[in-house]
């Protein structure tokens, strides 16, 4: 069974929270009224990972232009502007991170004001783990940190990068977790019309 986004994800469903859904929220509506099936897609990306995140927009933009639109699926990508907003959106971010059907996490060296996003992080895991959500997979992306010596956050590190139960990818540059993150993307709309969502691409049969 294909989980779908109930509600149109063009519009805000927390305002002056700060929490944005990454598209045109004119064009998201016009797909919307067109059929798609959308899926939303949390980035959490606490501390200066603003690069990182713009790279993550990216490469799910350029899936859905390849892989997804032309099956009728639409990634929607959602997250904070700033990784400080968290303060005053908690149980916002919490509840759009419920509503989710993928959860990248990217991490480099701590977890935001007062570790709210480790908490954030730990929400998604109970959403993938109980089926009566919409999350499907949680992925972390580690940003290489060469210069770390500080023992606790080298220990964090290595826990999240020896998780056995999420995939972890390694970057050292925004680019390079681009081109992760389309082939994790590329697989997920693979999985969703395996799953019967969407439509068959134009030219090809269900």
């Amino acid at each position: 069974m294909a989980f779908v986004c109930k509600t149109p994800p063009g519009t805000r469903k927390f305002p002056g929270h700060g929490l944005v859904i990454h598209a045109k929220v004119s064009g998201v509506s016009k797909m919307w009224n067109q059929g798609f099936d959308m899926y939303r897609v949390y980035l959490s990306a606490p501390g200066d990972l603003g690069r990182e995140q713009d790279a993550c927009r990216a490469a799910i933009s350029a899936v859905n232009e390849s892989d997804a639109m032309p099956r009728k699926i639409l990634l929607v990508s959602v997250g904070l502007r700033e990784a400080g907003q968290i303060l005053e959106s908690r149980s916002a971010v919490a509840e759009n991170v419920r509503q989710c059907t993928y959860f990248v996490q990217l991490f480099e060296d701590e977890w935001g004001p007062n570790n709210l996003y480790r908490k954030i992080f730990h929400v998604a895991e109970e959403c993938r783990d109980d089926a009566n959500f919409p999350m499907r997979e949680a992925i972390i992306c580690l940003k290489a940190a060469p210069h770390e010596t500080d023992p606790a956050t080298l220990a964090l590190r290595k826990e999240l990068a020896d998780r056995t139960d999420m995939r972890a990818f390694h970057f050292d540059k925004a680019d390079n977790l681009k081109e992760q993150l389309m082939e994790v993307c590329r697989g997920w709309v693979r999985e969703i019309v395996a799953a019967g969502g969407g439509a068959a691409a134009s030219g090809q049969t269900a």
